[in-house]
């Protein structure tokens, strides 16, 4: 549910333990698109996203999320950037840690997708919503650095 806010965010996504990096705490600075490793950028986007929802920096998500962000959280709950902005401001979603366990990045050209699997400890509407989740994540490059446009997750279920 990284983005049950942004995941709502979850949908973004504020991750504990690997988005508590000195690097990922600092998503003040977006990352720029960089010819040499725009994976790795796009990893470390994620990350700052997850970070940014745990700590509730609304600032960051601003600058993560392009204004024409659409994403859709596990539930099918659709939702644009002002509503996952606002639901994290109010306190209907709250995240007390995002865990990335998984990113894989592909980049094609000025847009990217990111697979990413997590771990969190979350509530919506005052309902526990803490789980395992997996996400897609479109990332566009405009005027030199990259934003979050799309989010689709998906609860992860090991009974199959």
């Amino acid at each position: 549910m990284k983005r049950y806010i942004v995941g709502v965010i979850v949908l973004v996504s504020a991750f504990a333990a690997s988005a508590r990096t000195p690097a990922a705490q600092n998503a003040a600075s977006p990352v720029r698109a960089t010819a040499k490793n725009p994976e790795a950028a796009i990893a470390q986007l994620e990350r700052d996203w997850a970070t940014a929802i745990v700590n509730k920096d609304a600032a960051a998500l601003e600058r993560l999320l392009a204004d024409e962000f659409n994403g859709t959280s596990p539930t099918a709950h659709t939702f644009p950037k002002a509503i996952a902005l606002g639901e994290l401001k109010s306190g209907k979603y709250v995240v007390a840690s995002m865990e990335l366990d998984e990113i894989s990045v592909n980049v094609y050209g000025d847009v990217a997708v990111a697979f990413t699997s997590q771990n969190e400890k979350s509530q919506y509407a005052g309902k526990d919503t803490s789980g395992h989740y997996h996400f897609t994540d479109v990332w566009a490059r405009k005027n030199g650095r990259w934003q979050v446009v799309a989010s689709h997750g998906s609860r992860f279920n090991e009974a199959h």
